[in-house]
């Protein structure tokens, strides 16, 4: 785009889209080497940690701080479900129960997608359709943004979340439903989910707390199996087995502290543990949130008039979510009385959508939504950057209209002023979320549009900022 007249001073380097992106590979590769990934509080989360910590270090960052808590950590080794004798290709449930060696075994029973309150489901394995679908379709995208940035025009013909949705949208409560009711496991069906998956490790979005067992199956097998029950009239008898065991572990946060003139602090933060490879969530957003920790460190310190801190949180998939921005809060409250602004940044992707069993490149980058303070000065700041930095496919939300999600919900639900991008897509929670779904030309656009909000923001005092007039 054209460069603009500006009073700025000028900035030094920022890292570069080659830089970012190989942090993010190098990030993906440590991770694919442990076999429960980067979980919270497994040895793979504590080799991210490690590894960011470095990384930092190696661009010559001072002022790392490494804040460490305790976490209960649920490790799952062994899942089947049996039926008739023969095995049937499944995932475990992210927070079900686990059995002992036996298993729990029961009648088969198939309610749908939805839990009949009155129905007696005591010493069953219930089998539930997962509902899949797009989470919003684009044209929607109209009636929930207060600005939208599409030059392209591809917003109105788009999805956000793929053909899948990120997350099922009937669930979990029937699973505690099917619980309440006496029934021995769970088994949720993606059913007519195109991408054909089962490999579904979400955060508290679809998480559960232990109760009865429980499996996931892509829709293949479900079909599958409801056919086999179909044929057998007498009833059909299943058998779970799901072997694991809960320890105490360690996870924790990583911090860089770049001092400013003032005592006012503004915050970047993204969390860096991952289900899976967690290209996209969230090694996509620890790359944007290193570069600009990197950035901001090469500053005179005359410049930063604001107290900055960069904080890659852990335990993004346990409970009291964000746990981990939570542990951050809790444990520097001087920091939280001193914070005016917050900025989240998470999954930087491409547009996968699942098409006859597969996830397709559709070429374009998943539409993203910014969250934005209701206030006219840092509206005014944010659009201008999306715009600046060619950030297409992106909307501001209306106050209200899509509840904040991410690292800084708690802080934005505690009354301090956020900003948050992000995306949605189809693959976040599953094992496809792999290192060609990072939308590397993106990666850049994103830390750069953060970089000229908070610029903007660093001058503004803090009654300017808190003011809502929006």
């Amino acid at each position: 785009m054209a460069n603009k007249a500006s009073f700025k001073r000028a900035r030094p380097a920022a890292p570069n889209q080659s830089v970012l992106f190989n942090w993010v590979k190098e990030l993906v590769e440590l991770t694919e080497t442990f076999p429960e990934f980067r979980r919270f509080g497994t040895a793979g989360d504590a080799a991210g940690r490690q590894w960011i910590i470095k990384t930092l270090q190696g661009l010559g960052i001072e002022n790392i701080t490494e804040q460490t808590y305790p976490v209960t950590v649920r490790h799952y080794h062994q899942w089947q479900l049996s039926v008739g004798g023969a095995e049937i290709e499944c995932f475990f449930m992210n927070g079900s129960q686990f059995t002992d060696a036996n298993g729990v075994e029961g009648e088969l029973v198939y309610i749908g997608d939805k839990v009949d309150p009155e129905q007696d489901l005591t010493g069953k394995i219930v089998l539930f359709d997962l509902k899949s679908g797009p989470a919003m379709k684009g044209a929607a995208f109209s009636h929930v943004s207060e600005y939208t940035y599409d030059p392209q025009g591809l917003l109105p013909q788009s999805t956000i979340g793929g053909t899948g949705g990120p997350a099922p949208s009937n669930f979990p409560s029937p699973y505690y439903e099917a619980a309440r009711q006496g029934a021995l496991g769970f088994v949720g069906i993606f059913a007519n989910r195109p991408s054909n998956v089962d490999s579904f490790f979400a955060d508290p979005t679809g998480m559960v707390q232990t109760k009865i067992p429980g499996l996931f199956l892509k829709d293949s097998s479900g079909k599958a199996l409801l056919e086999q029950l179909r044929e057998q009239p007498a009833g059909l008898r299943g058998k779970i087995t799901l072997l694991g065991e809960s320890e105490e572990s360690t996870s924790g946060n990583i911090i860089v502290h770049v001092p400013g003139q003032k005592s006012e602090a503004m915050l970047v933060n993204t969390h860096h543990d991952a289900g899976w490879s967690g290209a996209v969530q969230d090694a996509s957003g620890v790359a944007v949130v290193m570069g600009l920790a990197a950035f901001y460190s090469q500053f005179p310190s005359n410049y930063i008039q604001k107290d900055l801190y960069f904080v890659f949180n852990g335990c993004h998939y346990n409970w009291n979510y964000p746990f981990g921005a939570n542990q951050f809060a809790d444990m520097n409250p001087d920091i939280m009385q001193r914070l005016v602004l917050c900025f989240g940044v998470e999954h930087i992707g491409k547009r996968f959508i699942g098409v006859d069993g597969k996830m397709v490149d559709t070429g374009e980058v998943e539409p993203r939504f910014i969250w934005a303070p209701r206030n006219k000065m840092l509206f005014n700041a944010a659009v201008s950057a999306v715009e600046n930095n060619d950030l297409h496919s992106t909307a501001i939300t209306k106050p209200g209209a899509i509840p904040l999600y991410g690292e800084t919900q708690s802080y934005f639900l505690g009354g301090i002023p956020c900003f948050s991008i992000m995306s949605m897509p189809e693959y976040l929670f599953f094992a496809e979320d792999t290192i060609d779904k990072v939308a590397e030309d993106q990666l850049v656009p994103v830390m750069t549009t953060v970089l000229d909000i908070m610029d903007t923001a660093m001058y503004m005092p803090k009654t300017w900022i808190t003011h809502i007039d929006k």
